[in-house]
Parts: C-alpha cells; structure tokens; sequence
C-alpha cells in the first residue's frame, strides 16, 4: 500500500495541530485510535507505530 498522498496539517486548539490520515490505512497498518506513533526527523519526517505499548513495554 505504499504510496504518496498530500496532508494539511489541522489546527487543533490554541497551540496543536494535526494530520488526518485515511481510514485505509488504519486498516492497513492495523492502527487504532489511541496507539503511540514514533515521530522521528532526520531530514524527512517518518511516522510508524510505536514497538513499545501504552505503558512502555515492548511488543
């Protein structure tokens, strides 16, 4: 499923924002709502789930 696709990012509040991602790839990528994601920069910007669970374990 790997592909491009433009995202605005969303103010959330006074001071978040947001990026709203596809249905499809909730599905795809077996994401729930209230699952840690990694965030990490270096020089892009990649997002995957997070191999550690809500209370910091590893899966």
């Amino acid at each position: 499923m790997p592909h491009k696709q433009k995202r605005k990012l969303i103010k959330i509040g006074e001071t978040s924002l947001a990026i709203i991602i596809p249905k499809a790839w909730l599905r795809y990528y077996k994401l729930d709502y209230g699952d840690d994601l990694d965030i990490i920069s270096n020089g892009n910007i990649i997002i995957q789930k997070s191999k550690e669970d809500k209370i910091g374990h590893s899966k």
